[in-house]
Formats: C-alpha cells, structure tokens, sequence
C-alpha cells in the first residue's frame, strides 16, 4: 500500500496501564483503489476523533506539517464484527481545511461517542466506496480508477471529482484511542512497499495495527 509512517503523541500512563493515545499516522497508495485499514480499541466510553489530512493539508496532532495536494479520502467506522457505524467523505463541520489550489474542503472528519471495545476504520479515495454495510464484503474499485470520472483525464490516477490532478499521499490522525492489545494474524504481504509497520511506543503495549485490504468493481458518484 505505500509507504507508512506516524507517531503516537501521547504515552502510557505512570502505572503501566494503556491509556488514551493519540496516533498520527502519514503513507502513499500505489493506486488508487488503494485500502488502508486501522484497528484500534477504547476500554470504556470514549469520544473518539477521527481526520484526515490528504487533500487540504494542516498540522498533525504529533506536530507534522502536512501540504495540500493530497487525495480526496473517505473514511468508514467499523465495530468488532465488521458492521458500519459511521462515514464521511466530505466534513461539513468546518474543521477541515480548503486547498488552496481547488478552494474545495475535501478531507474527512468524524468525531463519535464509543462504547468500549475494538473498531476499525478504513482510508480511501472518493469513489471506492464500501460494497456493503459490512467490511466482510470489502470496497467497489480496482487499479486506477478515477479516469473514469467524467472531468478526469482517462487512465489519470488521484483525480478528484471535479477534475483535479492529485497526489497519491494522506495523512491521518486517530485521537482517544487505545492500541490494539492483540492484534489479529496478518497474510504475509506480497509486496515489499505492503508491509505493516508499528508505530513508535512504549513497549508495554503492542503498536497501532495498519492492514492492507484488496479491493473489487463498481463506480458512485456524489459532489
């Protein structure tokens, strides 16, 4: 999937015990159907934030200034069974910031109340969508896709919605979260650039897990 860095802004707690972190994470996607998947977990009630920094850019909560440029992204929510809780694609709220460039506020935000347990949340470009409500039945795109939109140039990668060229990067913070304790067995990668990477942390406690997901075929439109 790219290349992944990131850092985990805040540490565990005097006893030993995990605590809330916040996780600032930053990669690449070789196409543009690419999945970047993210297990985390809270251990009581817990107001989560959840935002991306892919298209307009801004400062990271571990402090990285991220340049505007990036992919339009999407994200989706998902609880321990693979159900969707939430998504968004385009952040209403006015958080987010606008490139300069397309003066377009395309980066996603989602900030939820959670009851204790595990989550995962997915990172996409606009147009892969989900197939379902469930994260068993994976995303709608393959290869690069976006030269389909109908003000993109053809077999153009990383083009938004309105016709913009863009850059095959992200960057993405997850605030008030635990790491996942134990996380699930991983495939062995099949490329070199997919395999997972932990982010920096004490070493009580096991790293933020970051999973690559295949996807299939289907086109959406919005915006």
């Amino acid at each position: 999937m790219g290349v992944i860095t990131g850092a985990m802004v805040a540490a565990l707690g005097t006893s030993g015990t995990a605590h809330a972190a916040d996780f600032s994470l930053r990669g690449s996607f070789v196409q543009d159907s690419g999945v970047q998947l993210f297990d985390f977990s809270v251990d009581k009630e817990s107001t989560v934030t959840l935002r991306t920094y892919s298209y307009g850019g801004g400062t990271q909560a571990d402090g990285t200034p991220i340049a505007a440029g990036g992919f339009d992204p999407v994200l989706n929510l998902f609880d321990a069974t693979g159900n969707r809780l939430f998504a968004n694609d385009d952040d209403k709220s006015g958080t987010v910031l606008k490139d300069p460039a397309t003066n377009q506020a395309y980066d996603s935000f989602l900030k939820v109340i959670l009851a204790a347990g595990n989550y995962t949340v997915s990172l996409t470009q606009y147009g892969n969508f989900t197939n379902s409500t469930n994260l068993a039945d994976g995303f709608g795109q393959t290869g690069n896709f976006t030269g389909n939109f109908s003000r993109c140039a053809a077999d153009s990668a990383f083009c938004d919605f309105t016709g913009n060229s863009r850059t095959n990067r992200w960057a993405f913070d997850v605030l008030g979260v635990q790491p996942v304790i134990e996380p699930p067995t991983l495939e062995p990668p099949t490329e070199p650039d997919e395999i997972p990477i932990q982010v920096p942390e004490p070493a009580t406690t096991a790293a933020f897990v970051l999973t690559g997901l295949g996807a299939m075929a289907t086109t959406r439109r919005k915006k």
